[in-house]
């Protein structure tokens, strides 16, 4: 059986060779401009499989393609920007200006690091304000729009309590979004959290039920056009 380019990569990450499949995939990405390619390289530096080297490669490769508009290179930079990544300084400043150009090309995940900045007030070291209500506000829109991401983010943050005041209905909200979404630990976690708080919770089940639907035909007309 014949692989692709594509699955090559996929089949050498499973088999734990990330070297193997970077190089796969980055000359996909290079020399085919192909989206998937740089979601699994993405992947791969989330997961914290990539040698610094291969990083800062991956870094080079990415904002040398910002000027072209690609929504996940922009990401991927203020990602890079944000934790510091290979041989990339820190710089939440950086990172921020990324993540909100990263969401004028409509990369949903986006609204999460840069509302978890803002919430958080991760960047206040370095000049960068907190601003909660704009941090909640791009988590919820985040949400909204399909980042599961989002959603466990903020179901957690209403269910802790701890940076903005407690309300479990929308934690309960939230985290069900995510979880119908597929999100592993906002099911785990949502599991604990109905046992903890036992409240009424139907209509908060029903709207993420709809708004789920609504995320999931949005993707199906993505996908047609």
């Amino acid at each position: 059986m014949g692989y692709g380019a594509i699955e090559l990569g996929q089949l050498n990450m499973q088999k734990g060779k990330f070297d193997v499949a970077f190089d796969i995939l980055y000359d996909c990405a290079v020399n085919d401009q192909n989206d998937d390619a740089v979601f699994l390289m993405t992947k791969m530096v989330f997961d914290g499989n990539l040698s610094p080297e291969h990083i800062e490669k991956f870094y080079e490769l990415q904002n040398g393609h910002t000027s072209l508009g690609n929504g996940y290179a922009l990401f991927n930079v203020g990602l890079m920007h944000e934790r510091g990544l290979g041989k990339v300084a820190q710089n939440y400043k950086i990172a921020v200006d990324y993540y909100q150009k990263a969401i004028k090309e409509d990369v949903k995940d986006a609204y999460c690091n840069l509302g978890n900045i803002l919430a958080l007030g991760l960047g206040m070291d370095q000049g960068v304000p907190r601003d909660i209500n704009n941090g909640i506000k791009f988590l919820a829109r985040g949400a909204e729009e399909g980042s599961r991401q989002c959603a466990y983010t903020l179901g957690s943050l209403y269910g802790k309590g701890e940076f903005i005041p407690q309300d479990l209905k929308k934690a309960f909200y939230y985290l069900s979004l995510a979880a119908l979404q597929g999100h592993d630990q906002a099911k785990r976690v949502l599991h604990i959290f109905v046992h903890s708080h036992k409240e009424d919770y139907d209509a908060e089940m029903s709207a993420a039920e709809l708004q789920f639907g609504k995320i999931e035909n949005m993707r199906q007309l993505y996908k047609c056009l």
